[in-house]
């Protein structure tokens, strides 16, 4: 039962239930205080909530992020979206205050405020989702809001405040890349990070950034040529993978010195930022680091790899992933079975 407290200008409501504590919150009006304590009220008789209080939002990400940290390698982007729900939904909102109308709002907020697209929104709802399956595996909410939070995100969908990232095909030129490696190879400031080299290991071992900086030396065999990549990124599941050290990648790991356990002791955030600075600096448009990755995997096919080599190296699991990066003409495959045939 709910009880209410008038303190100053403001109103306190109390709600006490059997099995699940007592909470409170304070609102500027009686009425508000009112809606809220029916909300916590009707989310424990629905059984939404597990034994204890109701948790928050907060309560939800706190322990979410704790999961990711042991599991995910998207450590950076993980803590973005839980600083941006915590913001813009405010992490002490209650899980049964929670409805499609604000996370609707919360997303068009981005868009339009931040200047995000939906590809970073529909990020975000996925963490919001990942923290309710967290809660639902702990036993402090009912496994009802897993369909609650697929219906939210379908509908967020429809209206288009989520979506798939556009797939990007920039490559840097090969004037481009003489210009960043020339620049980085002389340029002082840029030899604490070694640009250079970070640069080149990019395009030959076709790794993405986190997994540059993670790499460490114990997971380097450099007798055998491959690296083991500890939790490579996956859409459901991370699991480690050992690929092979293509073209001069393994030179550049050789050429390392052993001053850390990691291979290269950068932050991703840092080297990123860097990068971005390099090419603003050489008035390069439109080149993110991850494009060095698009650059090392477009080669591995034009020096005659076939699709399953390459997945071998990128990490796709997904065969048709790289059907984007193969630009196979009738003719060159004509050609290829003379060739063979003679």
């Amino acid at each position: 039962m709910a009880t209410y407290q008038k303190r100053g200008a403001r109103w306190r409501a109390i709600v006490r239930k059997k099995g699940h504590g007592s909470q409170s919150k304070t609102f500027s009006t009686k009425a508000r205080a009112q809606a809220w304590a029916r909300q916590v009220e009707d989310g424990i008789e629905a059984g939404l909530v597990g034994q204890g209080p109701v948790p928050t939002l907060g309560d939800l990400f706190k322990g979410h992020l704790a999961h990711l940290d042991q599991t995910s390698d998207r450590g950076r982007k993980n803590h973005t979206s839980e600083r941006k729900l915590a913001a813009g939904l405010d992490a002490e909102t209650l899980v049964s205050e929670l409805t499609y109308t604000k996370l609707y709002d919360y997303c068009r907020t981005r868009i339009e405020v931040d200047g995000v697209k939906p590809a970073t929104t529909k990020h975000d709802i996925m963490f919001l989702s990942g923290a309710v399956t967290t809660a639902i595996v702990e036993g402090s909410l009912s496994a009802e809001y897993r369909v609650k939070m697929a219906g939210w995100r379908e509908g967020l969908k429809r209206a288009g405040v989520i979506g798939s990232p556009q797939s990007r095909d920039r490559r840097p030129t090969a004037e481009e890349l003489d210009a960043i490696l020339v620049h980085t190879k002389h340029n002082r400031a840029l030899r604490r990070i070694r640009y250079h080299d970070l640069v080149r290991f990019a395009v030959e071992s076709c790794m993405r950034l986190d997994e540059i900086c993670n790499l460490r030396w114990a997971d380097v065999d450099l007798a055998s040529g491959t690296v083991i990549i500890r939790l490579r990124k996956h859409p459901t599941q991370k699991t480690d993978q050992e690929v092979p050290l293509m073209g001069d990648s393994r030179a550049i790991i050789e050429a390392q010195p052993k001053v850390d356990e990691r291979v290269f002791p950068f932050g991703s955030d840092s080297v990123g930022n860097g990068f971005r600075r390099i090419c603003q600096y050489l008035k390069i448009e439109d080149l993110h680091f991850h494009d060095l990755r698009h650059e090392g995997i477009s080669r591995l096919f034009e020096r005659g790899y076939q699709i399953q080599e390459v997945a071998l190296v990128s990490g796709h699991r997904d065969w048709g992933s790289l059907r984007r990066y193969v630009n196979l003409k009738a003719g060159d495959l004509a050609k290829r079975d003379q060739e063979r045939a003679g």
